[in-house]
């Protein structure tokens, strides 16, 4: 099976930087033929790392590992109380926003569709269900965990791609989890295309969520800041003080029970029944420049133009965020 006619175009080996879509894929090995380093393949899913630069190994996938998302299987009354329990969290403006990054890449003058990159797309994403479902759009959603949307996985930190391959790059809820989000963003800009876009949602006042792979966090100004070689067309709050809080109080209450996992489960329970509506008040604030200095988290759409925002001006920006 050819990996280019497979939808995989423009392949990259990140080992040598060699073109892969001149090999074949077999069941269960992609070669590179440049310099012979060898991918496995699980699942007819291709595993594309740099075991040197990369926290991830070979084995971890080829033993089929939980490194996110917990996708065993869970007793009958863990998954009905879990599927019973309303959500502390949310995105307010996910689905309006990836409407205008439909619309941005439609203007593009192309003879093909425009290819757009999803790290972490695993999973669809909040607010993303029509956008990766779009027919006008050519979706590749890539991940570093196994999931029921993983068609490859690989490290946000090396990505196999050739430079200049995508039209757009969504990052949403991703950069947290990553080691150095300065070498990742260093790799979407390479894989973007002059004129493409990059978007990315990332959480500012949220407890952790994905155990050992949470790492960082970003003030509106901080986030500006690691998009800095992006020009900007839009950002703000994606869930505002309100969902912040719901998150601590669910939080709070859990670290009180912490010892036990079944008591721990059932105080998640009584938190969420008891807070989910404190998220609710984020449209009482109207995100709002106070509500960006509690706010759960941020976004930030950019066009890779070769315009810079420098430091000095990034004072600025918190002033203006209005």
């Amino acid at each position: 099976m050819n990996i280019q006619s497979d939808g995989f175009k423009r392949l990259m080996c990140v080992q040598c930087k060699g073109r892969l879509d001149s090999t074949f894929l077999t069941s269960d090995l992609i070669t590179c033929p440049s310099c012979q380093q060898q991918y496995p393949v699980v699942n007819s899913i291709p595993i594309l790392i740099d075991e040197k630069k990369s926290i991830f190994s070979f084995q971890d996938f080829l033993d089929e590992r939980n490194l996110f998302f917990d996708i065993s299987k869970k007793g009958k009354i863990v998954a009905l109380i879990s599927k019973l329990m309303p959500s502390m969290g949310g995105n307010n403006l996910g689905r309006r926003n990836f409407k205008h990054i439909e619309e941005l890449l439609l203007q593009l003058e192309s003879l093909e569709k425009p290819r757009v990159l999803v790290l972490g797309g695993s999973i669809i994403g909040e607010g993303m269900h029509e956008f990766v479902k779009s027919k006008n759009l050519e979706i590749v959603e890539g991940d570093v965990s196994f999931g029921p949307r993983t068609k490859i996985i690989f490290d946000a930190h090396s990505i196999p791609y050739e430079d200049e391959s995508f039209d757009c790059v969504i990052v949403q809820a991703v950069l947290e989890h990553v080691i150095d989000p300065r070498l990742c963003l260093e790799e979407i800009k390479r894989v973007l295309k002059r004129g493409g876009f990059v978007y990315a949602e990332t959480p500012f006042m949220q407890q952790v969520h994905g155990g050992p792979y949470d790492f960082t966090r970003y003030t509106r100004s901080g986030h500006r800041k690691l998009f800095q070689e992006f020009e900007e067309i839009r950002s703000g709050v994606t869930a505002g003080s309100g969902t912040a809080f719901a998150w601590a109080y669910e939080y709070f209450l859990q670290s009180l029970f912490g010892y036990n996992s079944t008591l721990r489960l059932a105080i998640k329970f009584i938190a969420r029944i008891t807070g989910f509506w404190i998220k609710y008040f984020d449209y009482l604030t109207k995100f709002n420049r106070y509500d960006n200095d509690g706010a759960s988290g941020f976004y930030f759409l950019g066009v890779k133009s070769g315009a810079r925002i420098e430091d000095r001006d990034l004072i600025k920006y918190y002033s203006l965020r209005d």
